[in-house]
């Protein structure tokens, strides 16, 4: 099974205001966001890349197409991994909805209990997990294990002669959204989904993940290659 490069879009002015995207669309990269995504793209430059794929909302494809270009890649869009539906609450600020009478009932259980949580008209957080994880499953399969090498008879093989070297597993870059990383890597460590906020994932950062057959391996969480600032 492959290596995944769990990509989380560059930043935009839409997040400095604290209001819920959702999968609101016409939100671009800032320039802040483009200079994150160069960056993430220089420290992929030697990384072999096999495929790239992106939500179809504008500020993930702006993130993708920078690791994609250089590459002579396409983006390969897959709706199935944007952002959460949020639904009513696209728009509104984490403060409204935490404050306000008509949000803040509904704002504490998607807070404090994410697996009982959903936003009117839009989807449950579960919901959202179990469409990203199902799409990053279909990404998986298109891309299964090299076939080990054939060995030769004994007495057909030189002596000497090294090992035929098996091939490495694919290595795909996905660009997604925040919420949908974290939900994603929860499921495959087996987390409870209500600790699933606990994760972290700064904009243009890369979180990795090789999925095999009976085990998962998190090779990095949250690189970043820009220094960190705390908003």
């Amino acid at each position: 099974m492959p290596i995944l490069l769990l990509i989380r879009h560059g930043t935009n002015d839409y997040v400095k205001t604290g209001r819920l995207p959702g999968q609101a669309p016409n939100i671009h990269l800032n320039d802040e966001g483009r200079a994150q995504a160069e960056a993430l793209a220089k420290l992929l430059e030697s990384q072999k890349i096999a495929a790239v794929y992106s939500s179809h909302l504008e500020r993930a494809i702006e993130t993708a197409w920078r690791i994609a270009a250089p590459r002579n890649l396409p983006v390969l869009i897959r709706p199935a991994l944007a952002d959460t539906h949020t639904g009513d609450y696209t728009g509104k600020t984490t403060k409204e909805l935490g404050e306000l009478p008509e949000f803040k009932e509904i704002w504490k259980v998607i807070v404090e209990k994410p697996s009982e949580g959903r936003l009117p008209n839009g989807e449950s957080l579960l919901d959202m997990q179990k469409r990203v994880v199902a799409e990053l499953e279909r990404i998986c399969a298109a891309y299964p294990d090299p076939e080990p090498p054939e060995a030769k008879p004994a007495g057909e093989k030189p002596a000497g002669a090294p090992e035929p070297e098996r091939q490495p597993p694919a290595v795909i870059a996905v660009v997604m959204h925040n919420d949908p990383i974290k939900a994603a890597i929860a499921h495959y460590l087996g987390m409870p989904f209500d600790n699933f906020q606990r994760l972290g994932t700064s904009p243009a950062s890369l979180s990795t993940v090789m999925v095999m057959k009976q085990q998962v391996a998190l090779i990095n969480l949250n690189r970043v290659p820009y220094p960190q600032q705390h908003e």
